[in-house]
Parts: C-alpha cells; structure tokens; sequence
C-alpha cells in the first residue's frame, strides 16, 4: 500500500484519534463496531490512509455494496470470544471416529461439563456466523461483488464440502445433537482450522465496514470522487462531525489558485472550518465516507497542518519558536514532495505584531511560488491580505461575523473576500476587565 504522509502533529491538530482530555476523536465517529477484533480491524484502517487509487476504490466499493444492506449484523462481542476461546483450546483433534464421538458423547450426557459447554457455544456460533454472514451477501447479490463477498464465497465452499457443515447451516434451527457435534468440533477445530480462523477474520473485517456504513448513515456523511488523472479540490458543504447542526461550507481550488487565503474575527470558525477541510482529505484517502454533501479531489501525497502547536517546554524553546521550527519543517517537505496539502492557522501568533506581519508575509509568498501543492492559510492580520491580494494564484475567503445590538453574531458561513472585522477589544470589554480591576480598593 503506498503511504499517506502525515506527521503526528497534523494528527492530534485533527483530533484524528483519541487522546487524553479529548471526548470525541473521528475514529470514535466512525467506532459502530461489535466486536474487539473488529474494532482492531478499523483501528487498522485508520492508521493506513493510502495513495494508491485502486485501494481507495476497493474500498469504497465495498462501502457501498454493504450501504445497501437494511438489517444489522447482531454480533455479540462475549459470544465472539467464546468462538476464540473454542478454537484456541489446547487439545487439537487429529481425527474423528464414530466410537469415539459414541463415548464422548455418553460422558457429555452424563456428565456435562465447561469443555462440553465451551464446545457447544463455539460449534453454534461458528454455524450462526455461517448462516448470518451468507443472509447478508445473499440480500446484496449483484453482478459484481467487492474482493471481501468473493473470499467469502471461497470459504463456503471449502467448509461445505464437510456435508455435515452444510447439511446444518441449512436447516432450521433445531438441537445439534451429540453425534453432530463431535464430527463439528472435529471439522472446525481439526479438519478446517484454518478455514474457520480465515472465517473469523472476515466477519471482523465486515464489522469493521459495517461501522463505516453505520457511521454514514448517522452523521450523514458521503463518499467522495477522487482522481488520480489530475490535481484538484471541491467540496460541497464540508462541516465538523463534532459539532450538532454544524453550518456547512464549499471550497474550490480552481482556476489556478492553489493558496486559499482565509480572514476572520476571533471565534469566527477559522479553526473549525480548516480542521473540517482536513478531516475530510484525511477520510478521503482511506475510502471512508466524508462530512460533506460531496467532494471531488485528487490523490494527494500527504497532508501537514500546524492549528494548535504544543509549547516545547522541556527543550526550551518558545512558542514563536515553535512555530518557526515547525514551518521549516513543511518547507523541508514539500521542497521534496509534490502534491502536499497544507493548513495553516494563525501563522506566528507566539510574537509581536510586526514580525508576525512581516513573517507571515515572507513564508505566504514563498509558498505561493509551490504550484504543485495547496495552501489553506488563516490569519487575523488582514493587512497581509492587503498587500498580496493582487497575487494571481491566491484565493481570499472570510467567515462573517455582523453585530447586532452591539454584539457579534457569529454566522459561521464563508464569504469570499477579506473581513475588516476586528472584536477582540469588544470581547475585552465584555468581561468588564477594566470595571473589576478599577473597582479594587486601593487602601
């Protein structure tokens, strides 16, 4: 699978997974699993974002095939682990008799035990997976089934050649009686060991995809078109999974602009709308469905953002230092690779305002000059708006805020252009700061 590059950085500014003092992660959007082993199996496809189309494709494909399943999947997390526990016992069966199963048999009616017990719930649950997993396929038959559906065919037919195995899975449910389940444990434990763990594994893979569906389903989220032919972005209202009724946005790169430039007050979104864009580039290049109406893109190499940098207290650095390490850091990568995604918000917030001014400047231009990657570049310092907004490849975007009453009304909705709004001095005053600290007794 060929790599997505993404640094771990751009992973926690995403909140891509879960982590301390977080409540929600995207992995936790998409975790419908049942199971332990399933929820492994999408943790699995979380961390392997790909640039390879044909894998992207693959699994997309085998999202919608399930989409069009209605029902659910019923898969019991203890009764999973019986199944293991089963199949993992110490004595392995090397053959099977009918003198054999006769005495056993005659012990285990009289004799009942936890190994009967154990053998019992493991044989059922294998033959319900049998029967539930062939039910689901059977419900989505269609000219061309997704890689999954066809090794699960594989695996039906190899287990079926034990006539008993098929003989069971297609009758009603009745008692498997003593005899029937020795020649079982016999196949599933000896005989086809190997089949019936191939068979486990694909149920955790389909409970994996089915949490994908389930997520699509919940959140409303839509699987996009990516291309490999050429180097493009549009989506079509784009929000953030966390936020309930999030206001949703379109971006294009079009027309040879690959710098998007975006202004806005303090608490105007920029954050969240930067952080949508990239969790949806990110989904995108793992086949998963995205928080958007639609989405057309091409295969990008990696993505890299910078939105809530950590101060490096243990090596001493400061945070303006940070952000310069940092910056460096995406000029070193994409000086080396093409077809980088890149998010900046609040370039050099961590110094003064003219070096901010003057820093910002500097690096926005430079990067402007890397046509083979885009730039997705937030500040609140419009006056460098001012001075490159003639730049033909950029882009300028802001989040409207208006004032009502004397109070800011955040709309959340981008505007194309650059805002003039500034309410940090409104949201100081708000806090009545001078009123308490005037206040104070000075005898």
């Amino acid at each position: 699978m060929n790599k997505f590059d993404i640094d771990k950085q751009t992973l926690t500014d995403l909140n891509i997974f879960d982590a301390y003092g977080l409540n929600k992660s995207v992995f936790s959007v998409f975790n419908f699993t049942s199971t332990i082993k399933g929820n492994d199996k999408l943790m699995e496809m979380f961390r392997a974002p790909s640039t390879d189309i044909e894998v992207i494709n693959e699994r997309q494909e085998l999202i919608k095939y399930i989409s069009n399943y209605s029902g659910d999947l019923y898969l019991d997390r203890t009764n999973m682990d019986f199944v293991e526990s089963y199949l993992m016992q110490n004595s392995k069966i090397k053959s099977y008799s009918r003198i054999s199963a006769l005495a056993k048999s005659v012990n285990y009616f009289f004799y009942p035990n936890q190994a009967y017990y154990l053998k019992e719930k493991g044989v059922r649950e294998i033959i319900f997976l049998l029967k539930k997993m062939s039910e689901i396929f059977s419900t989505l038959d269609g000219e061309i089934k997704p890689r999954l559906v066809n090794e699960f065919d594989d695996l039906v037919i190899r287990l079926f050649k034990q006539s008993m195995v098929k003989e069971i899975t297609g009758r009603d449910e009745r008692k498997i009686t003593l005899f029937e389940l020795e020649q079982l444990d016999f196949i599933f434990r000896g005989a086809e060991f190997r089949t019936v763990k191939l068979l486990l594994d694909l149920v955790y893979q389909f409970d994996a995809y089915f949490s994908v569906v389930k997520a699509s389903r919940k959140y409303n989220l839509n699987l996009p078109y990516m291309s490999a032919k050429k180097q493009h972005l549009r989506i079509r209202g784009v929000f953030h999974p966390f936020i309930e009724h999030s206001v949703a946005n379109d971006i294009e790169f079009g027309g040879g602009k690959n710098v998007c430039f975006l202004t806005g007050s303090n608490m105007a979104g920029k954050s969240t709308f930067l952080k949508s864009v990239g969790i949806s580039i990110y989904l995108a290049h793992l086949g998963f469905p995205v928080p958007a109406a639609s989405m057309e893109t091409g295969i990008w190499q990696g993505l890299v953002s910078t939105i809530n940098l950590p101060d490096n207290l243990n090596q001493g650095y400061s945070h303006f230092y940070n952000e310069v390490l940092r910056v460096k850091h995406v000029a070193e990568k994409i000086k080396v690779s093409k077809n980088i995604f890149v998010i900046f918000d609040e370039l050099f917030r961590g110094t003064n305002v003219k070096d901010a001014f003057d820093g910002s400047l500097s690096v926005i231009r430079s990067f402007s000059k890397i046509v083979d990657c885009y730039f997705m570049i937030s500040t609140h310092i419009v006056e460098v708006a001012e001075i490159i907004k003639s730049e033909q490849n950029m882009m300028f975007k802001y989040l409207f805020t208006r004032m009502e009453d004397g109070r800011p009304i955040f709309t959340y909705q981008l505007m194309d252009g650059i805002t003039e709004e500034r309410i940090g001095m409104w949201i100081i005053e708000n806090e009545k700061i001078s009123e308490i600290l005037n206040s104070r007794d000075l005898n």
